[in-house]
C-alpha cells in the first residue's frame, strides 16, 4: 500500500476543520454537546479542560483527563433544564492492561408536544430529544497525556431526525513538581450523516479551546482560565432584525468593545479547598454574562457557584448556574467506584 503523503495528509484535516468551522450564534446543529455534563464543570463557568480532581466525568470535556480518572468509577449527572426539560448524562472508565477506557452517555428529553394541523386540530402528540454516546481512550507520555473521544450524536424530532460522527482530540501537560496543569482541546470535527432536511446544511459545534489550571503552593485554592473558540475573535451574537433609531431616525449601529469582545472568550473559575473532603467551586463565564444580562436589571447571569463533597465511598457535587432573570440551573452529580459495591 502506498503511503500518503504528509503535505496531502495535512491539507485533508485541514479541509476537515476548516468545513467544520462556523457561526457559533444559533446556526449549528448538535448545540447540546456545548451544555456542561456535570455539575462541577457547570459551577466553574461551563468548560474546564485542565483540571481532574479524578473526575470520570471529566474525559467529556477533555479526552487527555480520562488518564486521570479512576478505574471502575462511574459518574451519574442530572439536570432539570430550562423549560421542563430533562438532561442526564453518565460516564464510566475502565483501566485495561494499564490503558484507560472510557465511555459516556449524554440525553436530553424535551417533553411531549401536541401536534395540530395547519388549521389548528389537534392531530395526536410527539416528543424530542437530543443523544450521545462518546468512546474515549488517551496515553501518557511522560508528563504530557494525548486523548481522543469519538462520539455518535443525534437528534429527534417527531419523525424527523439528524445524526452526526463527531471527534473529539485533547492534550495535558502537567507539571512534575508543581500543581500545574496545561490543556488544550479540539472539539467536536466531524461528518453530518443525516439531516433534518435534504435543504439544510448546518454547521457543527466545532470548538478549540485552552487553559490552564494551578495551584499556589501554599493557598488553599486552586485557579482555572480557560479560553475558548479561539479560532474566530468576535464571537458576539448581535439580532440583526433589533434596528435601533436616535431621536432624528437616523440608524444606531451596534458595537461590541474591542475589550469586551476579547473578554468573551475567557471563562474563570475557582476551587476553594476547605479539606480533603469538601471543596467549594465558583465560576465566571463572561460571555454568558454579556449575552444573558438584562439592560439595568442585576442578575446572577454568568456567575456560578457549586461544592464537591467527598466521603469513603461516593462524592456529591451540585452546581447552581446562573443564566438569565426568567432562570437558573441546577445540577446534580454522584461518583461512585464500583469495585467498592461489585465484587
Amino acid at each position: 500500500m502506498k503511503k500518503i503523503p504528509k503535505p496531502y495528509l495535512t491539507l485533508f484535516f485541514l479541509l476537515i476543520l476548516l468545513k467544520s468551522m462556523g457561526q457559533i450564534g444559533g446556526n449549528n446543529h448538535f448545540t447540546f454537546l456545548n451544555i456542561p455534563s456535570n455539575p462541577t464543570i457547570s459551577a466553574l463557568g461551563g468548560i474546564n479542560i485542565s483540571t481532574s480532581q479524578k473526575d470520570p466525568n471529566r474525559f467529556i470535556q477533555n479526552p487527555a483527563l480520562l488518564d486521570t480518572a479512576e478505574n471502575n468509577h462511574l459518574g451519574i449527572n442530572f439536570l432539570p433544564y430550562l423549560g421542563g426539560i430533562k438532561y442526564v448524562s453518565a460516564a464510566f472508565v475502565k483501566t485495561i492492561k494499564k490503558q484507560p477506557f472510557g465511555i459516556a452517555i449524554q440525553h436530553i428529553d424535551y417533553g411531549d408536544f401536541i401536534q395540530t394541523d395547519a388549521a389548528g386540530n389537534v392531530l395526536g402528540r410527539f416528543s424530542s430529544s437530543d443523544n450521545a454516546i462518546l468512546l474515549s481512550y488517551a496515553r501518557r507520555q511522560g508528563n504530557i497525556t494525548f486523548g481522543g473521544n469519538l462520539k455518535f450524536a443525534n437528534s429527534v424530532i417527531e419523525n424527523y431526525a439528524a445524526s452526526a460522527v463527531l471527534l473529539d482530540f485533547g492534550g495535558i501537560f502537567k507539571h512534575p513538581i508543581q500543581d500545574l496543569t496545561f490543556g488544550i482541546a479540539v472539539k467536536n470535527i466531524g461528518l453530518r450523516l443525516k439531516n433534518f432536511s435534504p435543504n439544510q446544511n448546518p454547521d457543527l459545534p466545532f470548538d478549540l479551546q485552552m487553559g490552564i489550571t494551578f495551584k499556589p503552593k501554599y493557598m488553599p485554592v486552586r485557579f482555572s482560565i480557560m479560553a475558548h473558540h479561539l479560532y474566530k475573535y468576535d464571537i458576539s451574537y448581535l439580532d440583526k432584525t433589533i434596528i435601533k433609531k436616535d431621536l432624528s431616525g437616523n440608524i444606531i449601529e451596534t458595537k461590541i468593545n474591542p475589550i469586551d469582545n476579547l473578554g468573551r472568550h475567557f471563562i474563570l473559575g475557582t476551587e476553594l479547598i476547605l479539606s480533603k473532603n469538601f471543596i467549594l467551586l465558583f465560576g465566571y463565564n463572561h460571555q454568558r454574562n454579556r449575552e444573558l444580562s438584562q439592560v439595568n436589571v442585576s442578575s446572577f447571569s454568568g456567575f456560578s457557584v457549586g461544592f464537591l463533597f467527598k466521603t469513603k465511598f461516593i462524592d456529591l457535587s451540585y452546581a447552581y448556574a446562573g443564566y438569565n432573570i426568567a432562570g437558573n440551573l441546577n445540577s446534580f452529580g454522584l461518583v461512585c467506584d464500583l469495585g467498592k459495591f461489585i465484587k
